[in-house]
């Protein structure tokens, strides 16, 4: 037998591995797509960038295999958020040539690179959110002049400034006439007088700093006619009062107007009426430190004839604490058919000394609760209303905060008419159910009869907390009166996951019916603010 050799170039070896390589490659991802995960349909697996938590995670699923890389790369709205607080500027470029046509949503801080810059310039008119975190106005006014010129796709624009002395030039973003969104965060001075949106529905600022203008916002605000919901925190140390006390600015088309001032209290809110409004949001803060404000809650003569309306017959109690500090207290008034009043005040326990409670000593708190107390008492509605709902979560007061508390609250009932609900979340049933609790500490003043003839008590997971033998002797005992009274409860409900063992039978003699959900009351059904 006769072996022939073949004489082999080096170019012809190289060809042959390389064909070979692009077979294997080829088998490769023909096996891969068999794979169950690479047979999901491109729509479907365009989709899961849309869950992931950061572009870090889009990388890296953009590496999975080419299938996966060939279907994200070609779905361009994956790769329209550009985040300029990126060093690599090549990064940007990458973004821009990926994201084609689509929509840009960009996100900048201490933004100083004239190269990003030349980069967004071309596209403005794509944009349609700008983000801006913790910058400084020189640099916003950079991105403003960049992107001067029509601006119609955007619809977001978020600033949040850093600096309180350099104010920029006139106007910002003056072609996004068409933007819907804006917040504006500033620790100084918020120049309002700097922009200008016709068609602005939504609108959240948040400042503070020494001084706040009133003129500025009010004069920003009646520019805006299509204004629908208002939110504003106000932390100035002190208003700047340059307008006329008789001035009142109205917003025709805000459904909900929501705002929260500090020192000054309730300084801007006589100046703006909102005659559409379907839940407005009032709150108060102070310090700590700060002495306690002799009217916590506005009194019906200061907001009453404006915002609160004459059907409503629902009103809610909350107070939120962490620990020995107090958070907030808020107190809301609504109706199926009018508008929603939230009243809230909080105190701020900032730059406490470490292991030093801002209330260990809960006179404050107990303050407070009272404050918040009489101005239910005092509503002028009281008798319209039908359902009160109290929640709290503070489980620890001194007994002399336990007892003035208690006889607070008993002393609330002598003036509520009859309740179709009694809904208690609390963690402390002896505040509210008092009367009914033989203890030498709690043999208040009021007597049981007085005590509001109720159809259903309601009580929530907050109250599990006292579910020991007093505080279901209190409940057995409310339901022992009422029926006494020749009116029985018509049910109890106990929102709980472990109500009290046996709660049944002994609840069986007075009520027409115990019922057990493990249904919860959440923030939003207590009227959270």
């Amino acid at each position: 037998m006769i072996f022939s050799k073949r004489r082999f170039t080096f170019d012809a070896v190289s060809q042959l591995d390389h064909d070979t390589s692009t077979a294997l490659a080829t088998i490769r991802e023909w096996r891969n797509s068999l794979v169950p995960i690479n047979r999901v349909p491109s729509e479907v697996l365009s989709l899961i960038p849309t869950h992931l938590s950061s572009d870090k995670h889009l990388y890296s699923a953009s590496s999975v295999c080419r299938h996966w890389r060939r279907t994200f790369i070609q779905h361009a709205a994956l790769w329209s958020q550009l985040d300029l607080r990126s060093k690599r500027s090549n990064l940007v470029e990458i973004l821009l040539e990926r994201a084609k046509g689509s929509a840009l949503d960009v996100r900048a801080s201490y933004l100083d690179r004239t190269n990003i810059l030349a980069l967004i310039s071309p596209h403005a008119q794509r944009l349609r959110s700008l983000d801006f975190a913790f910058d400084y106005w020189s640099n916003i006014q950079k991105i403003s002049e960049a992107t001067s010129g029509p601006l119609p796709l955007l619809r977001t624009l978020k600033i949040n400034a850093v600096d309180m002395t350099v104010s920029p030039s006139l106007p910002l973003f003056s072609g996004a006439v068409n933007l819907k969104n804006f917040s504006l965060s500033s620790e100084g001075m918020p120049f309002l007088n700097h922009f200008a949106f016709p068609n602005l529905t939504t609108f959240e600022l948040s400042t503070a700093g020494e001084e706040f203008p009133i003129s500025q916002l009010l004069n920003f605000l009646e520019a805006l006619p299509t204004l629908q919901t208002v939110r504003m925190k106000i932390g100035a140390e002190a208003l700047r009062r340059d307008v006329p006390s008789e001035r009142v600015i109205v917003l025709p088309n805000v459904e909900i107007f929501s705002v929260t001032e500090g020192k000054p209290g309730y300084g801007i809110v006589p100046h703006i009426s909102c005659p559409s409004a379907r839940r407005m949001v009032l709150v108060r803060e102070q310090d700590v430190d700060d002495p306690m404000q002799e009217e916590i809650f506005p009194s019906w003569d200061t907001i009453g004839p404006q915002y609160m309306a004459n059907t409503i017959d629902e009103v809610a109690l909350g107070i939120t604490t962490t620990g020995d500090e107090l958070v907030s207290f808020s107190l809301s008034f609504s109706s199926p058919h009018s508008v929603a009043l939230e009243l809230g005040y909080g105190i701020i326990a900032e730059d406490q000394d470490y292991g030093e409670p801002a209330f260990s000593s809960g006179w404050k708190y107990t303050q407070v609760f009272e404050h918040a107390l009489e101005a239910i008492r005092t509503y002028p509605l009281l008798n319209n209303i039908r359902r009160l709902r109290i929640w709290d979560n503070r489980r620890r007061s001194g007994p002399h905060g336990l007892i003035s508390m208690a006889k607070e609250a008993t002393g609330l009932f002598e003036f509520m008419g009859p309740l179709e609900e009694l809904v208690l979340d609390v963690a402390n049933l002896r505040l509210f159910l008092s009367p009914f609790l033989n203890l030498p500490e709690f043999q208040v003043s009021m007597e049981r009869g007085t005590f509001p003839l109720v159809k259903a008590l309601i009580i929530a997971e907050g109250s599990k907390f006292s579910f020991d033998e007093e505080g279901v002797a209190a409940i057995v005992g409310f339901a022992r009166s009422q029926h006494m009274r020749g009116v029985p409860l018509e049910r109890v409900v106990f929102r709980v996951k472990y109500p009290p063992i046996g709660i049944a039978e002994l609840l069986g003699p007075w009520v027409c019916a115990v019922d057990f959900s493990k249904e919860t009351i959440s923030g939003n059904n207590r009227g959270v603010m």
